[in-house]
């Protein structure tokens, strides 16, 4: 069964080569796919260097790397896919785990709940909103609806690269997929902090991602319900 590991990447030359060789070592004879979301360094070279084969993102942000990924490999054998971030937060080692709970669900999604790997303040109060707001818009609690450690098979691909808003932040997807019928399971993962640069997450750079995550979220079961009205 064929699995690929879809790795979004801008500008992580220093760490890339190394997120890559340690998925080919835990995942061996796994494809390894990396999404170049226009970087300025080297991040490319050194992502094909470690045996990655390289792509360039259609359209911005997280959201537009991961559709560009979702395309590639609705036409490929993938059978079952890991994504993971360029940084080095998500172990690969743990990527395992994730794909032996795939069956009984169509993604698995790491957790870093109860499992003392939070990260920054700002990330920790922002996903427990967030994980509150999911919870009232669908009525199921996931406990860490930031992480993008996620394995799926291609019922989920298939639906994600249809459903998913060009736009979409984390906590989008998981509304997405409790509402596609996708029945996400989280599973516990030890996280760690980025080897270098600066995370997304962090101070108020975290709120405001947390600001416009929330936003999305809403818009997104606005729109939702709108279409729904329209269809009665």
């Amino acid at each position: 069964m064929q699995t690929t590991v879809l790795i979004p990447a801008r500008d992580e030359g220093p760490r890339i080569g190394g997120t890559v060789a340690l998925v080919r070592r835990e995942l061996p004879g796994a494809h390894v796919l990396v999404v170049d979301g226009g970087s300025a360094d080297d991040t490319r070279s050194r992502a094909e260097a470690a045996g990655a084969e390289v792509i360039v993102q259609r359209g911005t942000g997280y959201a537009g790397a991961l559709l560009t990924g979702y395309a590639r490999l609705i036409d490929s054998p993938a059978q079952r896919v890991v994504q993971l971030d360029a940084d080095g937060q998500h172990p690969p080692e743990a990527a395992r785990r994730l794909l032996a709970a795939l069956g009984d669900h169509h993604i698995v999604m790491a957790s870093r709940h109860r499992t003392g790997t939070g990260g920054a303040w700002a990330r920790r109060i922002g996903n427990h909103a967030l994980s509150c707001l999911v919870a009232a818009l669908t009525g199921t609690r996931l406990h860490d609806v930031t992480s993008g450690f996620w394995a799926f098979d291609r019922v989920a691909l298939a639906a994600l690269l249809r459903h998913l808003p060009r736009d979409a932040a984390d906590a989008n997807v998981r509304v997405l997929a409790l509402r596609l019928g996708l029945r996400p399971v989280e599973v516990p993962v030890t996280m760690v902090e980025r080897t270098g640069g600066r995370s997304m997450h962090d101070g108020w750079r975290g709120i405001r991602n947390f600001a416009t995550s929330v936003h999305r979220t809403l818009e997104a079961a606005r729109v939702e319900a709108r279409s729904e009205q329209a269809g009665h």
